[in-house]
């Protein structure tokens, strides 16, 4: 039970009472005494022979909050009053949670360590080492430096806000080439953050997550819905040519043979340019016989038990990959790099400049990618337009029945590549549109003929 005060009860503690607490200090000899308000269970006054504090009672223990002066405002009473309550409330909640006791004494880097064996404890096997090292450098140059130290209970919405300001001159500082102004390094920071504390939340150790994208939102970056029109696949087609016309004549050019060779790959397939193309090995390629593909053993779409997917090839796209030098050291990467033994970092740059040269407006390497599902449609049949892709078919039959139907699907991707091929001007435009008609257990191809033509049909 707790000790009883030894003082009347007071309706209020205010600056009168805390002022004659003070005349009131115990002599030698005395004991402490506590003077409380009414209706108990809000903050409290400890009076001790040199100092008055005022705090809260838990469990026959006195918290304290602030230490008193006889010389504080009202204000400054008000305050210290507004710090007991939150102490107490905090100390209740922590009676029904004993999880957070821990977590208010836990540091942002304990909670690293935490976290991050959590992660690769669940969930790191489906985890390349590249993404890991990512992870690990966002920490290492962000999170730890700034909030490492700080308490989890200290990191507030608005320390999350003046951490998410500071990002993007610290990262323009370092690296002025950045293209994001920094704040693609700021929102994977901030995706790191509500992560780690996401997981403080789920044990217990913290009673929300100040970071979430809810309290704290992130930078608008590319829209991502971005795509070539036909005006569009012209022009950069233009440009493509007139590189490697200068390549043949041996002039000055735009882009190096590999750049080339790798954007059009990617233009023809809709690959994601890192890693399903730039990091693939040429032993994963499958070149010959009637279904060319790539064999990716990890993807975004399939990361199941370390599983991967075939990204399957048109005839043009086999062509590039054949003809891509590959100098002494490089022979078994599929887009070698300047390294010997390295592939190609990124086509970022190289598409940049293509778009320059088109008098285009600047747009990520996966507009390509959204181009290919644009395209696409209305060529191929949607079961196919979505496994080229990477995606899963939605019934689980067709999905099962697609991935192991090869030579429809590489039928699919040639039609694609054709119709892009067409897009670009490397190859005159038909008028026709490809369209599907179920013939027995395989899809055939039908073309459409222009309005006004009869309808001709004729196998892939």
């Amino acid at each position: 039970m707790p000790r009883e005060a030894s003082r009347p009860r007071v309706p209020r503690i205010n600056l009168d009472v805390v002022r004659r607490a003070f005349r009131s200090l115990p002599g030698k000899g005395e004991s402490d005494y506590y003077i409380l308000e009414k209706g108990g269970g809000g903050p409290c006054l400890r009076v001790r022979r040199t100092v008055v504090q005022l705090g809260v009672r838990v469990r026959s223990r006195f918290h304290i909050a602030a230490n008193l002066d006889p010389d504080m405002t009202l204000e400054d009473i008000e305050e210290a009053r507004m710090q007991a309550r939150l102490l107490l409330r905090r100390l209740e909640d922590e009676e029904g949670i004993p999880g957070l006791a821990r977590g208010r004494c836990m540091k942002l880097r304990e909670l690293h360590q935490e976290y991050m064996a959590d992660f690769q404890e669940n969930r790191g096997g489906n985890r390349s080492p590249q993404t890991m090292q990512g992870y690990a450098g966002v920490w290492r140059n962000h999170l730890l430096p700034a909030l490492g130290n700080l308490r989890i209970t200290e990191i507030t919405a608005e320390v999350v806000r003046d951490f998410k300001r500071s990002i993007p001159g610290r990262v323009v500082e370092r690296t002025p080439w950045v293209k994001s102004g920094g704040k693609t390094a700021a929102n994977l920071a901030l995706q790191q953050l509500e992560a780690a504390l996401g997981f403080a939340v789920r044990m217990d150790w913290l009673s929300r997550n100040p970071a979430s994208s809810r309290l704290v939102p992130r930078y608008e970056m590319h829209r991502a819905e971005d795509f070539l029109d036909d005006k569009g696949y012209a022009a950069v087609g233009a440009v493509l040519r007139d590189s490697e016309d200068r390549l043949v004549r041996k002039q000055s050019c735009l882009l190096d043979r590999v750049s080339l060779y790798a954007l059009r790959i990617v233009i023809y397939t809709g690959l994601r340019q890192r890693s399903e193309l730039l990091d693939t090995r040429l032993d994963w390629c499958h070149l010959d016989g009637d279904v060319p593909r790539i064999g990716i053993p990890r993807a975004k779409g399939n990361r199941a038990q370390g599983g991967g997917r075939w990204v399957y090839l048109g005839p043009e796209a086999v062509r590039l990959l054949r003809t891509i030098p590959r100098p002494p050291g490089s022979e078994h990467l599929s887009i070698p790099g300047r390294v010997a033994g390295r592939p190609l970092f990124r086509l970022n740059d190289a598409w940049h400049r293509v778009l320059r040269a088109a008098d285009l407006p600047l747009m990520p390497v996966k507009v390509l990618r959204h181009g290919f599902s644009t395209h696409s449609a209305g060529i191929i049949a949607p079961e196919h337009r979505a496994q080229l892709l990477g995606h899963q078919g939605r019934p689980m039959t067709d999905t099962v029945y697609l991935h192991h139907h090869g030579p429809d699907l590489a039928r699919a991707a040639a039609l694609v590549e054709h119709h892009l091929r067409g897009l670009l001007g490397d190859i005159p435009q038909e008028s026709e549109v490809y369209r599907f008609r179920y013939s027995g257990p395989r899809l055939v191809p039908r073309i459409v003929a222009a309005a006004g033509d009869e309808a001709e049909e004729a196998t892939a």
